[in-house]
């Protein structure tokens, strides 16, 4: 491979900024680029701490040099299609994610990388907590909020990479090579992004490029397109939610995380230590099982007040996530509360007639963000609906309602509306909640 000298990094995101990181620590003439006059971001993104001002442009300014680089390194956020790009596209500059900037640098630490349209955090964070809990070393991260630049930064040596990928990184990489692959199901997502569920499909499917008949990937039933897959000489094992494998036998009663998806997702965690012969597993997973808290943002308790419980599931961008969390709850005899909202993605993005086997479950739906007319317009007929605008209303609203049973945000739209990302909005949520509900 060519020596790369002049590298631009497109998004100053987290991994924007950790590849800007790594770039300065390979002593590459690097280039850091986001929307944006640099003042107005240079010290927001705490670019202060690795570059000079100088060495930072605006998307605006920087498009005519892009064609000039050696590499392009893109945050998710950012498609190959954006306008700034169009040179460099024409001239075949090398454009790249962060994880593929990472890898060539830690290719020799195994990588075991998850993806899927719901339940990757989870079972990523399941996975990296299970083999810590077998004795290994284990760095956790890409997708899930740790860059997984950090990596390489790090020094250290690990005995696995558990990392998450979402499609959009995915389209990007070129040798990034896992030796177990999850694709944990597919289900329409990210409409903003692609106009076909199967160009999302094929972006998942990325995931193969490089794997071999020496690797294994793991893969949800729920997938209307494995068709496109079973040729590749990849090792497979399938299964399916609610119906897993007998192999898999464990009690599930002292479990902290409720729900046939949860119990799909510790199948796959426990079938990736099963494939990497973990000693002693069914003792060691039981124990797991029976230990494991659940993941931040992810059908999270947070609170009970006066009869009110409330959980954060922020993460929730699509229907399907948020079906899952009402799932969650069908057994309990208590009031379902909802909370949904955030930013359009696509003009199509509808949540009937998904919503309406539900109907009988779910006493009232708080709708907020950028499509709270929009939903209480499509949901009001069948619902009982309250136009909140944003979280704090919600609260207002159910403390003079005296609400009682579960209260969840589970948003189904992305969070861009109002808030930086959905970790943001999930932490709000909980640190509103603590206030609001802390004087009632």
């Amino acid at each position: 491979m060519d020596k790369i000298n002049k590298v631009a990094i497109f998004g100053m995101g987290k991994s924007g900024q950790a590849a800007v990181a790594l770039a300065k620590d390979l002593r590459q003439d690097l280039y850091a680029v986001n929307r944006g006059k640099p003042e107005d971001w240079y010290h927001s993104e705490h670019l202060d701490k690795l570059v000079e001002i100088c060495s930072c442009y605006s998307e605006e300014d920087f498009a005519q040099h892009f064609h000039k680089m050696d590499e392009i390194v893109i945050s998710p956020g950012i498609p190959v299609t954006h306008p700034a790009l169009k040179r460099a596209v024409e001239k075949g500059v090398p454009i790249i994610s962060e994880i593929e900037f990472a890898w060539r640098e830690c290719k020799d630490v195994p990588v075991i990388a998850i993806t899927g349209s719901n339940g990757k955090t989870t079972t990523t964070t399941m996975i990296a907590e299970a083999l810590k809990k077998a004795g290994k070393k284990v760095f956790c991260g890409g997708n899930i909020g740790i860059p997984y630049c950090d990596l390489p930064l790090s020094k250290q040596r690990y005995d696995f990479a558990v990392i998450e990928v979402s499609s959009f990184q995915l389209e990007t990489i070129h040798e990034f090579h896992p030796i177990i692959g999850l694709i944990l199901n597919l289900v329409p997502n990210h409409s903003e992004r692609y106009d076909a569920v199967h160009d999302y499909a094929k972006a998942k499917f990325r995931l193969l490029k490089n794997m071999t008949e020496k690797d294994h990937l793991i893969l949800g039933l729920e997938n209307p397109y494995l068709e496109e897959v079973k040729n590749h000489p990849v090792q497979k094992s399938y299964f399916t939610k609610g119906n897993l494998p007998e192999e898999f036998r464990f009690d599930f009663s002292k479990a902290r995380v409720k729900g046939e998806h949860n119990e799909a997702n510790f199948y796959a965690a426990w079938k990736v230590l099963r494939e990497l012969n973990i000693p002693d597993l069914q003792n060691l997973f039981q124990e797991f099982i029976n230990e494991f808290p659940g993941v931040a943002h992810r059908l999270e308790y947070v609170l009970t007040k006066n009869g009110l419980n409330l959980y954060n599931d922020a993460k929730s961008t699509n229907l399907t996530a948020t079906e899952t969390a009402i799932k969650a709850f069908q057994h309990d005899p208590s009031a379902l509360h909802l909370i949904i909202g955030g930013k359009l993605r696509n003009e199509a993005d509808r949540m009937l007639p998904g919503l309406l086997p539900y109907k009988d479950e779910i006493d009232t739906i708080f709708t907020i963000g950028d499509v709270t007319e929009r939903l209480y317009e499509e949901l009001k007929n069948d619902f009982l609906v309250v136009k909140a605008e944003n979280i704090q209303a919600v609260f207002e609203f159910a403390k003079k309602g005296s609400l009682k049973g579960n209260l969840v945000l589970s948003p189904a739209f992305p969070s861009f509306d109002q808030f930086k990302n959905y970790v943001d909005r999930g932490e709000k949520f909980k640190l509103w909640a603590s206030v609001a509900f802390s004087a009632s």
